[in-house]
């Protein structure tokens, strides 16, 4: 499965708190859900998902457990165990955006994925029974079950140890060198605007190469698929989706629609990408 990653500009609409937990507002929970906010709760007409909890109705199986809850005050945040379970209870009313996001972080749960992508360490439970190491092991093990390199889990794996275990540091240390010398900087993900200007530098072209043709070569190499989608006002618009191979070189990221505040995925490419798109350009 390809990683879905959260923009920086999503990241503030999150806290993480002392205990490790993590909080929410509601825009950003619709967005990771693929709905509009007003779905969750509409403030002025004290509608939505929310009042629908607050009034007993069991909307899921997934939601059974936060019936009769308010959940509607408390400065627009919400708790990590809700924003997950708003997540599911959309994804099995088939909301694509809400399948994915749920995807992400079924296999580690919602706190340590979003940990991940808020750029924090979620902090070990106290009073465990297992060894610090055992756990710091057990945290990054859950993270290898996602698309992320297995280096950087090992780097982040030895930061966690030199701070969590002072007696290790200087051993933490010393394999965090022997690991960065054998890494290469990661590159952000690249649109198709992006490559195209890249893909036209290299080849010496006097314009960069449109998004509409790098999109049409990365369909044709069998990397990305296209669907036409028609919406509510009848305009035409072309979704693309990562085919297995595709995963390799690319990832989905979240996004908000330029007409709309509603979430929509897209697809972003690494660097590696450019030269498949350049041979499929000029055999064309």
């Amino acid at each position: 499965m390809s990683q879905v990653i959260l923009p920086s500009e999503y990241r503030s609409e999150f806290v993480i708190n002392p205990d490790g937990t993590v909080t929410a507002t509601r825009r950003a929970t619709a967005r990771l859900a693929g709905v509009d906010p007003t779905q969750l709760y509409h403030a002025s007409r004290d509608t939505g998902l929310l009042k629908n909890l607050v009034d007993g109705k069991n909307l899921s199986k997934v939601l059974e457990p936060f019936t009769g809850r308010d959940f509607r005050g408390d400065g627009n945040f919400l708790p990590d165990v809700i924003v997950a379970a708003i997540i599911q209870h959309y994804a099995f009313k088939g909301n694509e955006t809400a399948q994915l996001t749920a995807l992400a972080f079924s296999a580690v749960g919602i706190r340590t994925w979003l940990h991940t992508q808020l750029g924090s360490q979620q902090p070990s439970p106290p009073n465990s029974s297992l060894s610090t190491l055992d756990e710091i092991n057990i945290i990054f093990a859950g993270l290898q079950k996602l698309s992320i390199k297995p280096e950087l889990v090992e780097s982040a794996k030895l930061t966690a140890i030199a701070k969590t275990l002072p007696h290790l540091r200087s051993a933490a240390e010393e394999g965090k060198k022997l690991l960065s010398s054998q890494m290469t900087i990661p590159q952000l993900p690249m649109s198709p605007t992006e490559l195209g200007k890249i893909l036209a530098a290299k080849l010496g072209l006097p314009e960069p190469i449109s998004p509409r043709r790098i999109n049409e070569a990365l369909t044709e190499a069998g990397l990305q698929t296209a669907e036409t989608i028609i919406n509510k006002k009848g305009q035409k618009k072309i979704q693309y989706k990562l085919t297995d191979t595709g995963e390799k070189y690319g990832q989905l990221q979240l996004d908000s629609a330029a007409n709309h505040g509603k979430t929509i995925m897209i697809v972003r490419w690494h660097e590696t990408v450019l030269k498949i798109i350049q041979s499929q350009l000029t055999d064309a």
